[in-house]
């Protein structure tokens, strides 16, 4: 889920986020502000801190809502498309260093463990989703972000509570949260980053947030470029002890949307553990409804898939400078339920702007 920005924060490693404070004065959906960052409408949104160095949008009063049940028709022509092809930079001329060995070789991996069983509901996947992406040292305002969620019509919170590289850190805010979200109503879902490099310990985050009474968790399972060593052997034993740890709870393996390039990617070696796939649906250039059928295409005849679609300027990365417009967000959301999928979220918070959160909100998913 963090791709390419999960490398970029993780060089600034002092950074923290910081939930502002709604007032009793905000109209509509506003986006949670939080320092921080991860990959994220072309709204102008409300302001952002983020780690890297983008300047921070004006505030904008979002419009009013309306209700919106659908069909919704592909949006306009995308401005900024097709993307400038960008120069090479210096980096891009010398070669990649060779990635180390994982810390537990291929055959020194024990045997994955049996499926007992699987989520007996899936109702913590159902409907639309925002995800929240703390760090280490975030402070997290645990009332804000709930008050958020409920404004934007979300039925789950999607929270990273840890890494590879960062450790377990679900407990910094976790405790707090899950009462007061289910409180209000909210289900919630937390996520990890494991690299695979160690299945076992990367398993042990998922057990130490799955104690906290979370309702499902979603390791977050990227490609190789990504830094994960993700073979079809790595993921079943890593699986195998979420789905021991996790119960009767939903397992949702957020995987890299299913394209050409991604054809060795190990989707099949999920099937035996997880219950739900969420395909990172980052469309771009793309058209949002398109990309989206692809992914229940791809997906759906193994496992119920719950996309997550796109809340953040992908400009850094080589895609579409901006963040997606409000329709274009309306159309992924309507693809995604006319299409048969459980639920949609949108990642993430901390960069989504007016538009987003308004079409999150306005979005009617029974």
């Amino acid at each position: 889920m963090l791709s390419k920005a999960e490398l970029k924060v993780a060089t600034g490693a002092g950074c923290v986020l910081v939930v502002a404070a709604l007032t009793a004065a905000t109209l509509a959906p506003q986006p949670v502000v939080v320092r921080s960052a991860a990959d994220t409408a072309a709204v102008t949104p409300a302001p952002v801190v983020a780690p890297r160095p983008t300047p921070t949008p004006a505030r904008t009063r979002p419009q009013a809502s309306t209700v919106v049940r659908g069909p919704v028709a592909p949006a306009p022509p995308l401005t900024g498309c097709p993307t400038r092809k960008r120069p090479p930079s210096p980096s891009s001329q010398h070669t990649p260093k060779p990635r180390a060995a994982p810390v537990v070789a291929e055959a020194a991996l024990p045997a994955p463990l049996p499926v007992r069983g699987k989520a007996t509901s899936l109702d913590a996947v159902r409907g639309k989703g925002l995800w929240v992406t703390p760090w280490v040292k975030t402070d997290v305002d645990v009332p804000t972000l709930v008050a958020q969620a409920k404004r934007s019509g979300a039925r789950s919170l999607w929270i990273r509570s840890g890494g590879t590289r960062q450790g377990y850190y679900g407990d910094h805010f976790l405790g707090q949260l899950v009462p007061e979200a289910h409180a209000a109503g909210l289900a919630v879902i937390a996520w990890d980053f494991p690299f695979l490099s160690d299945p076992v310990a990367d398993a042990r985050r998922a057990q130490q947030a799955l104690a906290t009474g979370i309702d499902a968790f979603s390791p977050d399972v990227e490609t190789q470029a990504e830094g994960t060593y993700a073979t079809a052997r790595r993921v079943a034993l890593y699986l195998s002890l979420v789905r021991r740890y996790a119960g009767n709870r939903p397992v949702v393996a957020t995987v890299p949307r299913p394209t050409k390039q991604r054809a060795t990617f190990p989707y099949r070696a999920f099937v035996p553990y997880a219950d739900v796939f969420a395909p990172m649906v980052y469309w771009s250039c793309k058209e949002p409804g398109k990309v989206v059928q692809e992914s229940l295409t791809s997906l759906g005849g193994l496992l119920p898939v719950a996309p997550i679609g796109q809340a953040y300027d992908m400009g850094n990365e080589g895609g579409r400078t901006g963040r997606p417009s409000r329709l274009e967000t309306l159309r992924f959301l309507d693809a995604a339920r006319r299409g048969g999928a459980l639920g949609a979220s949108l990642w993430t918070v901390e960069e989504a702007g007016a538009g987003q959160l308004q079409a999150l909100s306005d979005y009617a998913w029974p």
